[in-house]
């Protein structure tokens, strides 16, 4: 008699035999023991097994919420609030240090040369625009480094001591190299008008916030955010124009038809020869006994591929267009910024800053 087995139960033969059929199984279809034609071991298809899949999927989960965990912890340990606000600082924040940093070379008086726009430093080398230029490179390179570290709320909140001292260095670095930006914009990318006129208005407005800001660090302490993060955002305005020129300057040269004025003092001062002057601007010295100190102007083909002194000649037409749109996106932004995260402003309340009772509930 034979044995009887229940009926989810199959014996080992009729296991073995639907093995040997080929028939579909749980975990997908399963070939052979041994492959009829090849005579070799068949391999099981893994990559219909559910299972895997599902392992698959849990890891990138996984890594997915390590990443989210890391970065909401980052953001606690340094006080913000808004899941946004690291990623602002970070970007921000990031492009202002980092642009600094990249600019602290210049304050060796060598690459200051190197790194100037071509023709420029024929008048910041004169004694008139010289000290208001190195004034300006040194404190707002330095000034730009430090004060971005007041806008970590765990600084604000726990080292009230080293905000404050901080943000007053910090002022005093900003507001003078600032003056004396705007005083050297006279000379700055040729002197163009337009980009004089920026200049001229960014330094009052970047001089106008942060006094407000100061005016307002122990009055209340909700405007002294606004004015600050204003006068900061002003700041950066310049850094947003670099990657704009370069953009610019290529479709200049594609379209091949633009000019700018130059004198031919500065001209000389780019190419460093005057035989090379005489080539290219007879002009120049025909009709002047002294190239070097020559009032007289002419135009130069703005170009990528024509030196230094074709990039110069790009970068003198396009800076005032990009240093405008630069200002309006930037005023724009960080009104939109401060509005947004005014639940996250603070009051002063002793001598920590913390949010209102208000806000809290």
């Amino acid at each position: 008699m034979e044995p009887t087995y229940p009926p989810q139960t199959k014996s080992l033969s009729e296991g073995r035999s639907e093995m040997s059929t080929g028939e579909a199984h749980r975990y997908g279809f399963a070939k052979s023991a041994v492959d009829s034609e090849s005579g070799m071991p068949s391999v099981y298809e893994h990559a219909s097994h559910p299972a895997l899949n599902r392992s698959a999927g849990g890891r990138q989960r996984q890594e997915a919420n390590a990443a989210r965990t890391f970065y909401h912890s980052l953001s606690w340990t340094l006080g913000f609030k808004e899941k946004y606000s690291l990623l602002l600082f970070i970007v921000f924040g990031g492009a202002l240090f980092g642009f600094c940093l990249a600019r602290a070379f210049m304050m060796n008086p060598k690459i200051m040369r190197e790194q100037t726009t071509p023709g420029d430093f024929r008048w910041f080398n004169l004694k008139m625009d010289k000290i208001p230029y190195f004034w300006h490179i040194y404190t707002t390179i330095i000034g730009g480094l430090i004060v971005s570290l007041q806008f970590l709320p765990v600084i604000r909140r726990q080292y009230i001591l080293v905000h404050r001292l901080n943000g007053y260095l910090s002022l005093l670095l900003l507001i003078p190299g600032n003056i004396a930006g705007a005083i050297v914009a006279r000379r700055s990318f040729g002197g163009e008008i337009n980009q004089q006129v920026a200049y001229y208005l960014l330094g009052i407005m970047i001089t106008f916030a942060l006094l407000m800001g100061f005016a307002n660090v122990k009055k209340e302490t909700r405007s002294h955010r606004r004015w600050m993060l204003r006068g900061v955002v002003y700041f950066a305005v310049p850094i947003l124009p670099r990657p704009m020129i370069l953009i610019s300057r290529a479709i200049l040269t594609k379209i091949g038809s633009y000019w700018s004025v130059w004198r031919c003092d500065e001209v000389l001062y780019v190419l460093q020869s005057t035989e090379s002057l005489s080539q290219l601007f007879p002009q120049c010295v025909a009709n002047s006994t002294d190239p070097t100190n020559s009032p007289l102007s002419v135009a130069v083909h703005a170009s990528d591929h024509e030196g230094d002194l074709g990039k110069s000649s790009g970068d003198r037409i396009v800076h005032g267009m990009c240093l405008w749109i630069s200002m309006l996106i930037s005023v724009v932004g960080v009104e939109i910024y401060i509005r947004k995260t005014e639940t996250a402003n603070y009051n002063r309340q002793g001598f920590v800053l913390e949010p209102k009772e208000s806000e809290l509930a």
